[in-house]
């Protein structure tokens, strides 16, 4: 299986988590690396810096998903007209944009779940 703690370090390495929500977001590195080692197309990859990135991708959308749905946390600050404001939503789209380039550079060392071919009979 691919490396829970590699893939925790690449959140806490690229400043993307604190320590301490890198240890909060620990199962949602474990569920990513579950993930993703059933679709490596040879299991000799589990150790490729774009599948540990991916699944940190994963672990950290998923994560935001979660801190987004527990609190409405609005930091805003307002002197006289002026208000400066900063929305969970901002690091959410943060999280997706993460998570989606992280899953296009791992893609030649991943099957592909999300397309179908059948035929159609008439």
């Amino acid at each position: 299986m691919i490396n829970v703690w590699s893939v925790s370090q690449v959140l806490e390495d690229s400043g993307v988590l604190t320590p301490e929500e890198a240890k909060k977001a620990m199962p949602f590195c474990l569920s990513a690396c579950s993930q993703l080692s059933k679709r490596l197309k040879d299991i000799r990859n589990e150790d490729e810096p774009a599948v540990i990135n991916a699944c940190a991708g994963i672990a950290l959308y998923n994560y935001s998903l979660l801190q987004c749905s527990k609190s409405d946390n609005f930091s805003s600050f307002k002197a006289g007209d002026i208000t400066i404001s900063k929305s969970n939503n901002s690091t959410f789209e943060s999280a997706v944009k993460f998570r989606d380039e992280a899953l296009i550079q791992a893609s030649e060392f991943l099957t592909d779940v999300d397309f179908v071919f059948k035929a159609v009979e008439v």
